[in-house]
């Protein structure tokens, strides 16, 4: 890599992915969440997850805040203290969503346990499908 390279793409790339940690409280907040999963799922590979802070405020309107760290940026229903969702790097982070089961006890010495795929026949959500 030359130094050039280096400066024009400071962040290695990163695998988006969106975690909703609540539960949806209403059908249109289902369906606006679901919206954005699709986005970051369309834009899964960037160098700069922050980038697509700006496509998930105006996607989700003004009943949500959305605010962004070094690496992820993190949803919140207006009034609220919770995080509603969290959109993170797949390569360093674990979040799960809302309905997934807590991650086992993890041995080795990775710090970021990977997700398990699902046994066959195993529903990845409960009724999460087109609103």
């Amino acid at each position: 890599m030359t130094k050039a390279t280096s400066l024009q793409d400071p962040f290695p790339p990163q695998q988006a992915y969106l975690a909703i940690e609540q539960q949806p409280a209403s059908a249109a907040e289902k369906r606006a969440l679901l919206v954005v999963r699709r986005h970051v799922q369309a834009h899964t590979h960037t160098t700069d997850l922050r980038e697509l802070a700006g496509a998930v405020k105006k996607l989700l309107g003004a009943d949500y805040v959305v605010g962004c760290g070094t690496a992820h940026i993190w949803v919140l229903r207006a009034g609220e203290q919770q995080r509603l969702a969290i959109v993170a790097d797949r390569l360093t982070t674990a979040y799960r969503d809302w309905f997934e089961p807590p991650l086992e006890a993890v041995t080795g010495t990775s710090r970021t346990p990977r997700r398990r795929l699902p046994v066959s026949g195993t529903p990845l959500a409960p009724d999460l499908g087109e609103a």
